[in-house]
């Protein structure tokens, strides 16, 4: 989770009961090798000891790892992964493949309007 200035560790709570062990710093890139630059670069935000620095949530839902390729997506439209001589794999039931999200229209709009979400949620 970062590395914490000697501020920072005096000001957690029950700092004196706890010892931490000197660690190395492992960037992201090495824990993750596959991760995009975008998602490490969100992660990073999460992965803060001091919550008032950490992104909020908000921020984080218009940060641009979710306007990257590949975008989300229903579960009907993602890829079946198929082992050769595996058995067959079950197709996702899913809604038809209606979107009514604009990348040129704010999230936050899209997330307010419980109507552009309504063809996505599955009933039953």
């Amino acid at each position: 989770m970062g590395l914490l200035l000697l501020q920072e560790i005096t000001e957690l709570p029950d700092y004196n009961k706890i010892s931490f062990k000197e660690q190395a710093h492992v960037p992201l890139e090495e824990v993750l090798p596959d991760a995009s630059p975008q998602a490490l670069d969100l992660l990073g935000r999460f992965l803060l000891y001091p919550p008032l620095q950490r992104i909020a949530a908000s921020q984080a839902l218009l940060h641009q790892y979710f306007f990257t390729a590949p975008l989300p997506a229903h579960p009907s439209e993602l890829p079946i992964p198929h082992r050769p001589g595996g058995p067959t794999p079950k197709v996702h039931p899913g809604p038809p493949h209606v979107h009514d999200f604009h990348v040129d229209q704010p999230l936050e709009e899209s997330l307010l309007n419980p109507e552009l979400i309504r063809p996505f949620i599955l009933e039953g």
